[in-house]
C-alpha cells in the first residue's frame, strides 16, 4: 500500500500540522509551497475539516499568493465557509475569486457558475443582477458541454427572470433546465454519463416544474 503524500492528509493532529509545516519548509519555490497548500486544504475539507483548510488558504494568500493558485484559493475557502454557515463571507470570497480570474484569465475555476447559483438558492435578490453581468462576462461556451453545467446555468437564469417579474423568459430558462435534466447521455462517446444531471435539488426542481408549465 503506497503512503499518503505529505499534502495530501485527511487528518490534522498537532503532529500532522508539524510534519507539514516541515516539509513545506524545506520547499524551496513559492509557486509550489501555494500548490502544496492549496492542495492539502482541498484534502482536509473533503475530511470535513473546514477550520484547517481555511487556515492553509489564508497563509496561502499572505504569504505565497502565486496568481496561478489564488482564484481556486478562493473558490475553495468560499466552500468551506458555505459549509460553515458563513454567508457574508462567502459572497465575498467569490469575488475575491472571480476578481483574480480577471487578472489571471489563464485559470477558470467555474466561480461565476457557483456564485450564481449560491445566490439563487440564498434568494439573495438584491445580488440577482449582479449575477446576469458576472455570467454575461464569464459565460463561454465551449465551457457549457455537460448537462449537469447548463442545468445549473438555465436554473439560475429561470429563478432570476421569475423574481424579476419576466415570465415568458422564466419559463423559457426551466424548460431548458429541464430539459438537461432529463437526458441521459453526456454526449460524449467513451463517457456516456460524464456529467449528467442525476438527482435535483427538490427546492429547485419544484420551482422549475411550476415556471415550465406558466
Amino acid at each position: 500500500m503506497s503512503k499518503t503524500e505529505w499534502f495530501r492528509r485527511s487528518t490534522w493532529t498537532d503532529q500532522d500540522r508539524q510534519e507539514f509545516n516541515a516539509r513545506l519548509a524545506r520547499s524551496r519555490a513559492s509557486s509550489s509551497k501555494s500548490q502544496y497548500l492549496r492542495i492539502q486544504a482541498s484534502h482536509l475539507a473533503d475530511a470535513g475539516l473546514h477550520a484547517a483548510a481555511i487556515e492553509l488558504l489564508d497563509r496561502l494568500l499572505a504569504d505565497y499568493p502565486e496568481k496561478i493558485e489564488i482564484a481556486s484559493a478562493h473558490l475553495q475557502k468560499a466552500n468551506s465557509l458555505r459549509i460553515l454557515g458563513q454567508t457574508g463571507l462567502v459572497i465575498d470570497e467569490f469575488r475575491a475569486a472571480l476578481h483574480a480570474e480577471r487578472d489571471f484569465p489563464n485559470v477558470k475555476t467555474g466561480t461565476w457558475l457557483d456564485f450564481g447559483w449560491f445566490v439563487v438558492e440564498h434568494q439573495r435578490a438584491d445580488l440577482y443582477d449582479e449575477v446576469l453581468e458576472i455570467f454575461k462576462e464569464f459565460r463561454d461556451e465551449s465551457d457549457l458541454k455537460f448537462p449537469a453545467t447548463e442545468y445549473r446555468y438555465w436554473g439560475v437564469q429561470a429563478v432570476i427572470a421569475a423574481a424579476q417579474a419576466n415570465p415568458v423568459a422564466a419559463r423559457e430558462f426551466a424548460q431548458r433546465a429541464l430539459g438537461e435534466a432529463s437526458k441521459t447521455h453526456s454526449g460524449l462517446r467513451y463517457h456516456a454519463n460524464l456529467g449528467l444531471v442525476g438527482s435535483q435539488p427538490a427546492w429547485l426542481e419544484k420551482k422549475l416544474q411550476a415556471l415550465a408549465g406558466s
